[in-house]
């Protein structure tokens, strides 16, 4: 129950963070060493920062109604609370002119690419990742939807596709790599899971 609070929080502070650098990156004039002009940082109008605003408190009351509705599973919660996160971002998304969310992903690209330059990750291992992250994902989702399991099948599932994904994502990293990328992850907030 621990560890599904956790990855609730994770998610939730997620979205908060998405939104919030959202404003920051329209609010926050940008330091004289970046590349990126302030003719071409995405300004925010007074609406669009309320509309955002409401969003994220939206989505931050929806979040605790889920965590706390005793007639869910915990794989149920963590569920719904995906399915809102990736709700609320598609809302924050129309909010922004197309110009504002090339601006975004571009600001989200960034930090993968910051994120392989750190590793020393090759175009290679990069794609490679990609496959195992979406592949991992698609895995999760198939059991987690599925009905026929139990919980306790759910949860012997997920450990399995975890403990396969540590497997594969040591083959595909060098040993000094995936020192760093653990590091790295449990300095975001990701608790590492056995």
């Amino acid at each position: 129950m621990r560890k599904t609070w956790m990855k609730s929080t994770v998610l939730l502070v997620g979205m908060s963070l998405s939104g919030a650098a959202l404003l920051a990156q329209a609010t926050t004039p940008a330091p004289e060493t970046t590349t990126q002009s302030a003719a071409q940082r995405p300004q925010l109008s007074a609406g669009q920062k309320q509309q955002l605003s409401e969003l994220r408190t939206n989505a931050r009351d929806q979040a605790a109604i889920i965590r706390n509705d005793q007639t869910l599973t915990a794989e149920q919660k963590q569920a719904k609370l995906k399915a809102l996160h990736a709700g609320t971002r598609e809302q924050m998304k129309s909010v922004l002119t197309p110009e504002q969310q090339q601006a975004f992903e571009a600001h989200r690209a960034q930090g993968k690419n910051r994120m392989a330059a750190r590793l020393g990750i090759t175009p290679d291992q990069q794609s490679k990742l990609k496959a195992l992250f979406g592949s991992n994902r698609q895995q999760r989702q198939a059991v987690l939807a599925n009905s026929a399991l139990s919980n306790e099948q759910k949860q012997a599932q997920l450990t399995q596709i975890r403990q396969n994904s540590k497997a594969q994502l040591a083959t595909i990293l060098t040993p000094e790599q995936l020192a760093k990328f653990q590091q790295m992850r449990m300095s975001r907030g990701h608790h590492k899971q056995s």
